[in-house]
């Protein structure tokens, strides 16, 4: 076990930098911790700033199942969090692309852990839940794996409690757009915001997501091997709400989390909110591809104006956005989805990987597993699967790895 250093900056106040400030701060001793980001918290742009996110243990990876597992405790046990956690249950159907259910349902059996999942097939899902899934397209599709055990939260009022919580503990918040960091003999000894301010720690945590790459080729751009190259690329997927009214929001009551990653679908949707909203995702990222003259590189970024990625009106984005969501829409409730037009989009950023681990820890929240790696308590599975050199053999390469532009979305 190592000490934990005297004080840390901690770029990003999104899933990953909120909730690692928060177990810091829980630390004894606890050392000096400021959180930064470009915006008052929560940070609207961050892929976490959302209306609700799926919690859930269905993987593939027995590594993440047991992960979600544990992730699920905390969500209904810790009085934080339990308040915005909704158990609606998770339909998940995938073709062969992402990896049957059956390895999903598997899984639990292999841990001795009993969630009351089911495989159904596509005619049982049709006739369960009130029928609202009757014109579901379940193309290529021979199972669909129901879990009772899995949900949804909130993800932005998720969000906005911890970093609350951190900053009750003694975390410094500041609001500023960081410029580049700090380097001096080959360490990062602080950063510098846009606004020409200066922040210095013992040791800097980057929780950066899709700003990673630009970030560090800012920051040193004649030094390769600080670089991000192939490790993370930002892209983005597109999600819309509808805002229903009382009415439309009772035909959807008995509606599940789904994830429906397959044939022309590709996408998935949650229950309605408190305040009746109901959220689509299509889930077929893109690239917004650019090139860095001072490192002489070409990586992708998050878009420069921040307007698309918070939620905005149609007219704000893309013309193809809406294909895409009519997509997601249409084939998972059909005929359900007659007269609903989503009100409001937005484009999701995120660091998506090769070989779907993460770097350093995994994007499970709460998130402890930050700070374990800063004591050295991390298992030997977990710094094989999170550390920045890893080999990437073994792992099946990341589906949503996607090589399509957002130019492919412009009309």
């Amino acid at each position: 076990m190592s000490p934990l250093a005297s004080s840390y900056i901690i770029i990003g106040a999104g899933v990953f930098g909120a909730s690692t400030a928060l177990a810091l701060s829980r630390e004894e001793p606890a050392p000096t911790v400021i959180l930064i980001d470009r915006a008052p918290f929560p940070c609207p742009i961050a892929a976490s700033h959302d209306i609700n996110k799926i919690v859930r243990s269905d993987y593939g990876d027995i590594f993440y199942c047991k992960l979600g597992l544990q992730t699920l405790e905390r969500w209904r046990a810790d009085p934080l969090y339990k308040q915005w956690y909704h158990q609606s249950g998770l339909a998940k159907a995938t073709d062969e692309r992402f990896g049957k259910v059956q390895k999903d349902f598997d899984n639990y059996k292999e841990l001795g852990v009993d969630v009351k999942a089911e495989l159904l097939n596509p005619e049982e899902m049709k006739t369960r839940f009130e029928g609202l899934y009757a014109d579901a397209d379940f193309t290529n599709i021979d199972d669909i794996l129901w879990n009772p055990s899995s949900g949804w939260a909130e993800a932005a009022r998720a969000l906005k409690a911890t970093v609350e919580a951190a900053i009750e503990n003694g975390v410094h918040y500041v609001s500023a757009p960081v410029a580049k960091l700090t380097l001096k003999d080959g360490c990062c000894t602080g950063i510098w915001t846009e606004d020409g301010r200066a922040f210095s720690a013992s040791k800097i945590i980057l929780s950066t997501g899709a700003y990673t790459a630009k970030l560090l080729a800012d920051s040193a751009p004649t030094l390769p091997e600080l670089q991000v190259g192939e490790r993370i690329t930002a892209c983005a997927v597109c999600e819309a709400a509808v805002d229903l009214t009382p009415e439309q929001a009772k035909k959807f009551q008995n509606a599940v989390a789904f994830v429906l990653d397959a044939g022309k679908v590709q996408g998935e949707t949650m229950p309605p909110t408190p305040n009746r909203q109901l959220k689509f995702v299509r889930d077929v990222p893109f690239r917004n591809t650019v090139y860095h003259p001072a490192s002489n590189q070409s990586f992708s970024v998050p878009l420069t104006s921040t307007e698309r990625s918070q939620w905005t009106s149609l007219d704000n984005m893309p013309g193809g956005i809406r294909r895409e969501i009519d997509t997601v829409l249409n084939g998972i409730y059909g005929k359900e989805a007659k007269g609903l037009r989503p009100d409001v989009y937005r484009f999701c950023w995120d660091g998506i990987t090769q070989d779907n681990n993460w770097y350093i820890c995994p994007q499970f929240f709460p998130c402890q597993y930050v700070v374990e790696m800063l004591k050295g308590e991390l298992t030997e599975e977990m710094i094989r699967r999170w550390e920045w050199d890893r080999r990437f053999e073994g792992y099946p390469k990341n589906i949503l790895l996607s090589n399509r532009e957002l130019s492919d979305l412009e009309d």
